[in-house]
């Protein structure tokens, strides 16, 4: 080992160490877990309300400004992510984001559905669903999607910037628009047919 590798590999381990120095107070007495090798930045907001917790695994980075709010349930990420500045992430009904996934900036993540007021029954009382969010290994997320309640985005898919994913996505798919519309995927006979988001066949069931 060159002298500048083994300088290199001293500085790693001293900032991991004081990563878990710092996480260990910042988070104290909450169910939020940061692997050291992960970055947070100091202005974003990991925040434990009503219950749930936050798992980020290696390597990852959470940017300033982006927002993880349990709100009740779990929101989990694994290894080599990133959430990127203004990015709103709810627990809820459960967040779950695999490995390699990048969020750009301004996304909307929110595992949860308001049910529709009526005259009788106010949309203040009228309570909320929650079926959860999955997204799986290698995701690419273009700045300002919203991904709404439900919905499970298969490996290596593209969210294109701005789409709204109302519906399940199949693996390699790369989704567009608002309602979100798949124009190109590996799984199923619609693939690059323009077909509706969650309408291939093989397309995951957004309750698992």
């Amino acid at each position: 080992m060159s002298l500048a590798s083994f300088k290199s590999a001293c500085l790693n381990q001293a900032i991991i160490l004081a990563r878990r120095v710092i996480y260990s107070v910042r988070f104290a007495f909450r169910p939020v877990r940061v692997h050291p090798t992960s970055w947070v930045a100091w202005r974003s907001v990991l925040r434990v309300n009503s219950g749930g917790s936050i798992t980020i695994g290696r390597h990852c980075d959470i940017h300033p400004f982006s927002m993880l709010l349990t709100h009740g349930g779990h929101i989990r990420i694994g290894d080599h992510s990133s959430v990127n500045p203004f990015t709103l992430i709810y627990g809820c009904g459960g967040a779950t984001i695999g490995s390699s996934v990048r969020i750009a900036a301004h996304c909307v993540i929110i595992p949860e559905n308001h049910n529709p007021g009526t005259d009788s029954v106010p949309l203040h009382r009228s309570g909320t669903t929650r079926r959860g969010i999955r997204i799986d290994d290698n995701v690419w997320i273009g700045a300002g999607v919203k991904v709404l309640d439900g919905v499970s985005v298969g490996r290596n898919c593209v969210i294109g910037a701005g789409a709204v994913v109302t519906r399940s996505a199949p693996p390699g798919a790369k989704v567009v628009g608002v309602p979100g519309r798949l124009i190109e995927g590996t799984a199923g006979p619609c693939a690059a047919t323009g077909g509706s988001v969650g309408t291939c066949a093989g397309s995951p069931d957004p309750g698992h």
